[in-house]
């Protein structure tokens, strides 16, 4: 038994240690340590180690608990943020409703924006935030919202912002600190919407993906193949994830400077819970940590492969009354859309 004992202890020294090594990863910049914001993806397989160990302590030695619990309180916010706990807002609370959406640039299927359209109005969406929107066949959507705006301005894809109420002032942003002009340089935009009780800010982004496609991991069962491959696939991550800790400096300068409260959605291509999202939580609420719900999962081939992350997030001024976020259980794209529902104000908001 002593011996059982002995080998538990040192198993769960070692869980904890790795633990607090992964949340101390996780929260550097990834253009510090390119590929430590990936470690984030870690923290919901780390919570049932512990849970299981503080099942074990409890029955043969409660004081060792205490690491465990520790590491609990690490990993609580971002297992949290993405696992839906609530239950869907009652309708007679919900008032206006942003989506954000990757569509794709509507490739999926033939007729796609024609369905997305549809799904816009049966869902009630007040404000449609896009993602590799391709604008030369959007008209089926954009016909269902009187103001639109689209950054950049002059690219066939990039970001959009539908709307049912008015647009008073809008721009394209760019991520200054990412060198190459490409689409990672300019995939943001912001529209400032008059709403019946007061003005918001919309920042909708999509940021550097990791550019890995499934065909990148199909590895042929041979050393030299298992090798190759993972130094081509440890390349994209940590240049992507640089970038990446290159253009969260950009949100949270434009998240501080807005003079209306933000609501910032978008196509982050992270799992909450790293650097970005940590700085961010000091400015804006997340929603779906306490009011999420609906499906598991925002991006489908890592969902297909039995890992329901949600690396699309939309987190929102805690002066806005929002009352619920869920992902929609459709399949238009290779995203789920995440919906954010807000319900009238108690009370003005401040200026």
């Amino acid at each position: 038994m002593k011996k059982r004992l002995w080998i538990l202890r040192t198993f769960n020294v070692g869980l904890f240690y790795a633990t607090l090594l992964i949340g101390f990863g996780s929260i550097l910049p990834g253009n510090w340590i390119p590929g430590s914001g990936v470690l984030s993806i870690l923290f919901p397989f780390l919570l049932f180690p512990h849970l299981i160990m503080i099942l074990i302590w409890a029955r043969f030695r409660p004081k060792h608990m205490l690491k465990n619990l520790i590491c609990l309180a690490i990993l609580f916010f971002p297992v949290m943020a993405l696992s839906p706990m609530s239950g869907f807002p009652a309708p007679e609370q919900t008032v206006w409703k942003v989506a954000s959406y990757n569509v794709r640039a509507f490739y999926q299927q033939r007729g796609i924006t024609n369905d997305i359209a549809q799904w816009t109005q049966t869902e009630g969406i007040d404000i449609l935030c896009t993602q590799e929107m391709r604008r030369s066949v959007a008209n089926p959507v954009a016909d269902h919202f009187p103001y639109r705006v689209y950054a950049p301005n002059n690219k066939s894809i990039g970001t959009a912002i539908y709307s049912k109420f008015p647009i008073i002032n809008h721009g394209s942003l760019v991520f200054d600190a990412i060198e190459e002009n490409s689409y990672a340089k300019r995939s943001a935009g912001y529209a400032d919407i008059a709403l019946p009780d007061d003005t918001i800010r919309i920042i909708n982004i999509h940021l550097s993906s990791t550019g890995i496609k499934d065909m990148d991991m199909e590895i042929e069962p041979t050393r030299e193949e298992w090798i190759e491959k993972g130094q081509f696939m440890a390349k994209k991550i940590a240049r992507s994830d640089r970038d990446r800790g290159k253009q969260g400096r950009s949100i949270v300068q434009w998240v501080g400077e807005s003079p209306y409260p933000v609501v910032l959605t978008g196509d982050f291509n992270s799992v909450p819970g790293g650097n970005l999202y940590a700085r961010l939580l000091w400015k804006l609420d997340d929603p779906y940590l306490f009011k999420g719900s609906g499906a598991w999962g925002s991006y489908l081939p890592l969902l297909q492969k039995g890992l329901p992350l949600r690396i699309d997030w939309t987190l929102v001024d805690g002066q806005l009354p929002y009352s619920g976020q869920y992902l929609s259980d459709v399949a238009f794209s290779d995203h789920r859309p995440l919906i954010t529902t807000f319900s009238a104000p108690t009370e003005p908001l401040e200026d």
